[in-house]
């Protein structure tokens, strides 16, 4: 009993000195365990792209605490490409910048691209670079510009062959103009969509400016790309008149003019139904009511009241002649001087008939021969009424009576065709109806 007293007396004294001898664990200080570090690298801006290759690079500003032991740029068509691809450069080791070149890619192909760096406790990466092959013209379509015709001062008709698709169908063509030369569809150009597939297509482009130099392209699109014809330049022809101040008859009816040669001319025909004074002029409806007149009348093409919105009214000479007079005050219908200057000033009769109509085949029918209208007169083809009654050319012919007579059952007047660009100036008989404009005095 007093052994088993002893031994555990002795063993707390022994823990007591223990106890207070250990050092104070409070105060020591833990050690870190820091993770590894790798490298910081950045991707080189990709430069020199051809149809199979490209140049990149990296820069290292970190070695993160390890020597670089590999380095390089890896590439794929997904993105986030890392060194377990294949397609990747080694450039050796060390925090040195270095250049790599992208070997064997397909053409017309995104890829991406980032630059590594490699040290013992793994590979940093770079950005993340993005760009396209170009593309091999052997994919693509073979196509051709067409000359360019029918100049104007707004319009002009061009056009292209597809004589060859590439690896692909095409899907689409037609042409691309600008102001600059060698337009593309990528840019801020105008363009048209002609069908898809091979041959021949023609294009009108509309909306143009007036005595301007623009540059078109036929184009063709398949799902490779798009290839281009020859550049071709042309230079719109330039307005011959100045816009008048317009003149309004006794019914209301507005119309606008232009001045051309120091004469100013309503450019569109007379829709009045009564002489200057107030009188109203006589509506024909009958062909044999007609064809027994020689007072002054006027009558729509086929008696038809909607011939008269767009080509007027057609009216006897003796409505030209009466001394009531058809034209508003400080206007008169044309005579042969007017129509002579004009003519001369637009070079004669050859031409000035195509500069003259209204372009298109809207109203004139095809072939609209020369039709330009520089001149901005904008004759429509109203056709005529006969002296039996009877009517005929609407479409193709235009006529405008001059207040000239020739003699006693004939006058003169003009004639526009829509197959040719020439203009005709004969007497007629006075009792055919034509369209009538009217010139400021």
């Amino acid at each position: 009993m007093k052994y088993f007293k002893f031994t555990l007396s002795l063993f707390s004294l022994l823990l007591l000195f223990n106890c207070t001898s250990s050092p104070d664990i409070d105060n020591e200080i833990p050690e870190l365990n820091l993770p590894p570090s790798i490298g910081v690298i950045s991707t080189v801006e990709i430069t020199e792209v051809t149809m199979s290759s490209a140049l990149s690079g990296g820069v290292i500003s970190s070695d993160g605490g390890s020597p670089i032991t590999a380095k390089g740029i890896v590439w794929g068509i997904n993105p986030n490409p890392t060194i377990a691809l294949s397609t990747k450069t080694s450039e050796g080791s060390g925090t040195d910048g270095f250049t790599s070149q992208l070997a064997e890619l397909e053409s017309n192909k995104i890829y991406y691209v980032r630059a590594y760096a490699t040290n013992i406790n793994g590979t940093a990466y770079g950005n993340q670079v993005s760009f396209k092959t170009l593309i091999d013209p052997n994919d693509l379509p073979v196509v051709s510009t067409a000359p360019v015709t029918e100049i104007t001062t707004s319009t002009v008709k061009t056009g292209g062959t597809v004589t060859n698709s590439g690896v692909s169908p095409v899907t689409t063509k037609g042409i691309v103009w600008s102001l600059a030369p060698e337009p593309t569809l990528d840019v801020n150009a105008g363009f048209t969509s002609n069908g898809f597939g091979l041959g021949n297509f023609v294009s009108e482009i509309a909306n143009l400016s007036p005595s301007t130099t623009y540059y078109v392209r036929a184009y063709a699109t398949n799902s490779y790309g798009t290839a281009y014809g020859s550049d071709e330049a042309f230079t719109t022809q330039a307005l011959l008149y100045s816009p008048g101040t317009g003149v309004t008859d006794i019914d209301g009816t507005t119309y606008s003019s232009v001045i051309l040669n120091g004469k100013e001319w309503a450019t569109k025909n007379l829709n009045v139904s009564k002489y200057r004074n107030g009188d109203a002029i006589p509506q024909v409806q009958d062909a044999t009511e007609w064809a027994n007149l020689t007072t002054g009348a006027w009558c729509y093409y086929s008696y038809q009241t909607s011939n008269g919105t767009m080509y007027g009214k057609l009216y006897n000479w003796y409505a030209v002649n009466d001394a009531r007079g058809l034209a508003p005050a400080g206007w008169h219908v044309s005579t042969n001087a007017d129509w002579n200057s004009l003519i001369e000033f637009l070079g004669g009769a050859e031409v000035a008939g195509g500069l003259m109509k209204e372009i298109g085949t809207t109203h004139w029918q095809n072939p609209n021969v020369g039709a330009v209208n520089t001149s901005g007169f904008t004759a429509l083809p109203g056709g005529n009424c006969l002296a039996n009654g009877s009517f005929g050319s609407i479409g193709t012919i235009g006529y405008w009576w001059s207040t000239d007579s020739y003699n006693p059952t004939s006058a003169w007047c003009a004639g526009l065709y829509h197959n040719t660009k020439s203009i005709t100036r004969t007497p007629t008989d006075k009792k055919q109806g034509f369209s009538i404009r009217i010139v400021k005095n």
